[in-house]
């Protein structure tokens, strides 16, 4: 892969995940203006996971059968028409539908750029995955700042319009790009067998790679990650704004959220590659379980952001560990369905955490919410754990094997 073609990746990435922030951010704001219950945040964050994990069962695989450029170049341009609806959207049930649109969006295009991320070099896959995330949590979290200070300056549509037309943008310049098709299409072609088991769903949803005691392993370590992101999506500006905090404010700790790992996530990445996978998933965890369920118990806005800032530090090196963990286990010519099938339990996990959530919180505490979820990935985690085995150290699987 190209210097070009992986910064044109890269680009990308941030350019869908910043659309995904703003909306992360703005919700409260949503809610505000269009008068919304606090259980209606509920419905437009499950939609996003729900549609997110409809797409990795139904589009990941196609980055394995070389569609990959296709899947990254849909996925902006989806993205792009989900935020613009958001701008226009009135009624609850829009905003429902247009969510779920950017979900599916999200979906296909990170399954084929953290396909083509872990094939470039599997004995630097963490690095590579870990640039990826550093770009989509990068995204992620200047998406908020920028959108905002959209908000304040020409209305809530505002940075709709402008992140969806960065999204276009960045299509066209995916598009244009010179090495960009060779770039994503898979390094390891599929066996070229068409059979009718091959043409099942199960296998092209990737379900059929669960029957793996280490693939599922790897997909528990993804769910274990996953499940406090559905809290956030539907809890964190509405528990910051009950904190005290303005739009503003929910913008700006989103970022300092993302910062370490847009930092540290490449970094983060060839500890994984050195160490393995599970070792360096272990040591992160213990600081990752403990902090989620502290959230709920901290009576301010701004200690909840400050303690954010140490969470992300681990979760720089907990994403791209789990990621690898997958990459490791399963079938070359399967990566993107490999990674598409952790994305899966994790977003299913987050989707129905995301929907209960703010009636939860409601009819609750914030402690009851955050500590359950913390409790849940402890669990979670050692199962994951259990089941995966010898870590193999820090080459991957197929280097180590005599074969």
């Amino acid at each position: 892969m190209s210097n070009r073609s992986i910064w044109s990746l890269l680009t990308a990435a941030a350019a869908v995940s910043a659309g995904n922030g703003v909306v992360f951010a703005l919700l409260a704001e949503v809610q505000r203006v269009h008068g919304f219950e606090t259980s209606a945040l509920g419905w437009i964050s499950g939609a996003f996971f729900a549609s997110s994990l409809v797409g990795l069962l139904t589009l990941a695989h196609l980055a394995d059968s070389g569609r990959g450029f296709q899947l990254l170049i849909g996925g902006l341009v989806v993205s792009a028409i989900a935020l613009w609806w958001f701008a226009v959207a009135t009624e609850l049930w829009q905003f429902v539908a247009a969510r779920a649109l950017g979900g599916m969006a999200y979906s296909a295009f990170m399954a084929a750029a953290r396909a083509a991320a872990a094939r470039i070099d599997p004995t630097a896959a963490g690095h590579n995955l870990g640039r990826v995330g550093a770009a989509d949590i990068g995204g992620f979290v200047l998406g908020p700042v920028f959108g905002t200070w959209a908000n304040e300056v020409g209305g809530l549509a505002a940075p709709f319009w402008a992140l969806g037309g960065i999204a276009a943008i960045a299509a066209a310049w995916l598009a244009l790009s010179g090495s960009a098709a060779s770039a994503h299409a898979p390094s390891t072609p599929t066996d070229g067998a068409d059979t009718d088991a091959q043409r099942r769903w199960l296998t092209l949803s990737g379900l059929d790679l669960l029957a793996d005691r280490r693939i599922l392993a790897a997909a528990m370590l993804a769910l274990a990650l996953y499940l406090p992101v559905g809290v956030y999506d539907s809890m964190w500006a509405r528990y910051l704004t009950d904190l005290g905090a303005s739009a503003r404010f929910v913008g700006t700790s989103l970022t300092l959220y993302g910062l370490p790992i847009v930092l540290l996530a490449a970094r983060g990445g060839r500890l994984v590659d050195r160490i393995g996978p599970i070792r360096a998933m272990s040591s992160r965890m213990i600081g990752v379980v403990p902090i989620t369920a502290l959230y709920g118990i901290l009576g301010s806005a701004w200690l909840v952001a400050g303690i954010a800032l140490v969470e992300a530090i681990f979760q720089a090196v907990a994403s791209p560990a789990s990621q690898t963990a997958m990459a490791r286990v399963c079938p070359p010519h399967r990566t993107a369905a490999g990674q598409g099938l952790g994305a899966v339990l994790g977003l299913a996990g987050a989707g129905l955490v995301g929907s209960v959530a703010p009636t939860l919180y409601g009819a609750t505490s914030s402690t009851v919410v955050f500590g359950g979820v913390a409790a849940a990935c402890a669990v979670i985690f050692f199962v994951a754990r259990a089941l995966y085995g010898p870590d193999g150290g820090g080459a991957p699987a197929e280097v180590l094997s005599p074969s």
